[in-house]
């Protein structure tokens, strides 16, 4: 079992090199086979087609230093303050930046190479968790996905310009910043009343 995970990780971890830098049509499993040293067909063994592969490169890539994050009983300001700085800080590293880079560009040909990533983010980034935090602030709310998916685009509006390469990743402070505006607005339009202490 320890070799069978040894060798997956290093096929996994040289795919994700390769896909990346070459992106996924380039990326071929001769390609793979050739940079990892194992055979064609014991990566076939492990990894069925090249989107398997692609697929566990991805969970990997995205969740290699994911966590869970846990709500409490605190101010609702405050949790969504701390809860969208990881959010933000998680999405804004290089790794993850060149991953969505690699899906626009080839997503439009592929769409089950786009469909692959849908799933896998929503999984990852905590979307559930958060929805069944605002339904508990707010149980009268019937939009709670809604409301999940705008904090998320919003945290995220100050991605684009680092995707295009206009401009360079935030600093913590421009981060901290952005999130404290969001966190207010989202808080205003949504009505969410902060608990009495």
């Amino acid at each position: 079992m320890e070799n069978y995970l040894h060798k997956r990780k290093i096929i996994v971890n040289s795919a994700k090199t390769l896909f990346l830098g070459k992106g996924f049509t380039a990326t071929s499993m001769d390609k793979v086979a050739q940079k990892t040293g194992i055979t064609k067909q014991t990566i076939y063994r492990y990894f069925p087609s090249k989107m398997d592969l692609f697929k566990a490169t991805l969970e990997a890539a995205i969740g290699s230093d994911k966590k869970d994050y846990v709500f409490g009983d605190r101010d609702i300001k405050i949790e969504l303050f701390d809860f969208g700085k990881v959010f933000l800080q998680f999405h804004m590293k290089k790794e993850r930046l060149n991953i969505i880079r690699l899906i626009v560009a080839e997503g439009r040909k592929d769409k089950e190479l786009s469909r692959i990533f849908y799933e896998t983010r929503q999984k990852i980034h905590g979307f559930e968790i958060f929805i069944s935090y605002l339904q508990k602030q707010n149980p009268q709310t019937n939009d709670t996905k809604f409301l999940a998916n705008l904090f998320f685009e919003m945290l995220l509006s100050i991605r684009m310009p680092v995707l295009l390469g206009i401009q360079g990743i935030p600093s913590e402070d421009e981060m901290v910043l952005h999130v404290n505006k969001v966190v207010d607005f989202f808080l205003a339009g949504c009505k969410f009343s902060p608990k009495d202490k």
